[in-house]
């Protein structure tokens, strides 16, 4: 019996000595500023209360990193999830909506059909491509759709949104908090969702680090709070 029950010991205490380590209690997390300004660094002071002793470092960039060559522990991708030589789980699915805010919607007619958001000064991504998709997918002619201030990340614009400057076409996760406090509101009932989600990509190797997938399931637990991976 004695000898049955060594084993697990055994497992448990390896697992203990290495979180002992100053350098394993220190998990390094990559991704884009506003996944990181709008979900994850939010939440990190919950993380903290669970797991006092593990330390995050989280940065925030645009850059693809190498998980097999940088120091990176893991990265928080958006993409479909295909990342050869490395292991990844869902997180959440964003899908896109149109918020502004409640002043900008003040004394005017309200928004009923995507058409109808052409009325207003739209704020647009780096790229301005989100609003003209957005229009072509919904059988909107939009000739001037891409007109309006553009912001190089998500965070701005949703900024942008709250000052009252536009209508903003934004992920519902980055808005979240805009929208409980009533900073923002949805200014139409029309979702889209997307084709990319976010992961959590890490290597077979980081994962072997208590740290990791400690921090990876608690990433994973949160996120499945507000939404169901897909089937």
């Amino acid at each position: 019996m004695f000898v049955a029950l060594a084993e697990p010991f055994q497992a448990i205490e390896a697992v203990d000595n290495e979180l002992a380590a100053p350098s394993s209690r220190r998990v390094t997390v990559s991704t884009v500023p506003s996944f990181a300004a709008a979900w994850l660094v939010p939440r990190l002071a919950m993380f903290a209360q669970c797991y006092p002793d593990i330390e995050i470092a989280a940065e925030a960039g645009t850059r693809p990193v190498d998980l097999k060559r940088e120091p990176i522990d893991l990265a928080i991708r958006h993409g479909l999830g295909k990342y050869p030589g490395l292991e990844s789980t869902w997180l959440v699915a964003p899908e896109l909506i149109v918020v502004a805010s409640p002043d900008l919607l003040n004394n005017r007619a309200p928004l009923r059909r995507p058409a109808d958001c052409l009325a207003l000064p739209l704020l647009h991504d780096i790229n301005r491509q989100d609003w003209p998709l957005w229009f072509e997918a919904h059988g909107v002619t939009a000739p001037h759709a891409k007109k309006g201030p553009a912001f190089s990340e998500s965070h701005l614009i949703a900024r942008a949104a709250v000052a009252g400057q536009g209508l903003a076409l934004l992920r519902d996760i980055y808005v979240d908090d805009d929208l409980r406090s009533q900073r923002l509101v949805k200014a139409l009932t029309v979702n889209w969702p997307l084709q990319f989600a976010y992961y959590a990509v890490a290597t077979a190797e980081a994962l072997q680090k208590p740290a990791v997938r400690r921090f990876r399931d608690w990433s994973l637990e949160e996120a499945r709070q507000e939404v169901e991976p897909p089937t």
